[in-house]
């Protein structure tokens, strides 16, 4: 069974979307298409945010033929536009991006308020509903605010030492940026952005830790290893980025590019450069 698109009139283009499970949902190539980005690059991203939700929809087109589209719900579109940096896409298409983040998700809910409205009506909940709902409702407030006041030392522990906010893991800036995460560290460690700290032996395999010189401390942050599948923190200490530290990243990833084809292509260069520095400095 396939679904109709709904094509919204938006400024210089449109939004191309469709009520599923009671949610409007946006086709992700019309958006992509419509910004002159790449599909592929935006759908690897979303399936790497745990915030994201994006379905595979069999949609009927205004040619009359069904196409599978990959759609995202109008929660998934906010944050996944907030995501594009106005200053990395063609300067053609800056002033509709920002009028995509300004008001794309407004103008879905006007489209769609009667329908979204028809979804759930009130009136229609009997009284045996409305208080076995409220009784629901407060078992689960209940729940809630007996699991956080027992949680309450161990979160505070891990925003401090182990998932400080506004950090990211360096194998997920690597995903995100689709290149190599050993090809990354060595060339930040032949421009002397990083350093081996401490190597040791465990289950019969070498582990590293990192660290940051003294001039990129901003770029990133020491944490304690923590284990999300057995929620156990260990005495590891695991190297992640700050916001700051994933805009230089993503520029000396973007220079080396430019200069050399790859990062890993440009290995080769910056270790004889690395070397000879140390030699001078020897």
């Amino acid at each position: 069974m396939s679904t109709s698109i709904v094509q919204i009139p938006f400024h210089s283009t449109s939004i191309n979307a469709v009520m599923h499970e009671g949610k409007p949902f946006v086709s992700l190539r019309h958006m992509c298409e419509s910004l002159g980005i790449d599909i592929e690059s935006q759908r690897k991203k979303l399936n790497n945010k745990a915030w994201a939700t994006a379905v595979l929809i069999t949609a009927t087109g205004s040619d009359g033929k069904t196409y599978p589209m990959t759609m995202i719900d109008r929660r998934t579109m906010t944050m996944w536009l907030a995501t594009i940096d106005v200053n990395r896409i063609k300067e053609e298409s800056r002033e509709l991006l920002i009028n995509f983040q300004n008001e794309a998700a407004d103008v879905l809910d006007q489209h769609f308020s009667g329908a979204v409205a028809q979804a759930f009506d009130p009136a229609s909940l009997s009284r045996l509903d409305i208080l076995r709902m409220a009784m629901e409702s407060e078992t689960r407030v209940h729940q809630l605010e007996s699991k956080i006041e027992a949680d309450a030392g161990k979160v505070a522990y891990v925003d401090e030492h182990v998932d400080p906010k506004d950090v990211t893991l360096f194998r997920t800036v690597c995903r995100n940026l689709q290149i190599n995460e050993s090809d990354l560290r060595k060339a930040l460690i032949y421009r002397r952005w990083i350093y081996v700290s401490n190597t040791y032996i465990m289950g019969g395999y070498t582990v590293k830790e990192y660290a940051a010189h003294h001039n990129f401390q901003a770029y990133f942050k020491v944490c304690k290893y923590h284990n999300k599948k057995t929620g156990s923190v260990t005495n590891r200490e695991t190297l992640k980025v700050t916001p700051e530290g994933v805009a230089a990243i993503t520029r000396f990833v973007e220079k080396l590019t430019k200069e050399y084809g790859s990062v890993r292509d440009a290995l080769p260069h910056l270790e004889i450069k690395y070397n000879q520095r140390k030699g001078i400095a020897a």
